[in-house]
């Protein structure tokens, strides 16, 4: 088997990291923020507007290897302030609407201005 780089269309290069990564069935994502891919800029707005940009940017990801939200198993999430788990939780239901896949949630220290950041694993369709 061999690994295969996964970039949606419109995203920029980075010597340093790929934005995801398929290996056999499964895809993984880097970390996804609430950049907008068709400005480059960071989201304005709180939590809520954030976890939409960010999981649309994994939902990019995926879609650019060939799978979608349906086929994710693991998604970890890192918040800012877990204050707000409840708000980003209310945003992550309406990605995964049925039977979520295992999920972790935890508070970090992350970059200037960020609230949140997820990455997935996925499993390709059958």
């Amino acid at each position: 088997m061999q690994k295969q780089v996964i970039r949606p269309e419109g995203a920029g290069s980075n010597p340093i990291l790929s934005p995801g990564m398929r290996y056999g069935n499964l895809v993984f994502t880097a970390g996804q923020v609430a950049h907008d891919p068709a400005t480059g800029k960071m989201v304005e707005g709180g939590i809520a507007e954030q976890a939409h940009q960010t999981l649309k940017n994994v939902k990019a990801v995926l879609e650019a290897a060939g799978t979608t939200l349906d086929h994710v198993l693991k998604a970890s999430c890192f918040i800012a302030d877990l204050n707000e788990r409840p708000a980003f939780n209310e945003v992550y239901k309406l990605y995964f609407t049925s039977d979520p896949p295992v999920r972790t949630c935890v508070e970090a220290v992350l970059g200037p201005g960020v609230l949140i950041e997820v990455d997935v694993i996925a499993g390709m369709p059958e």
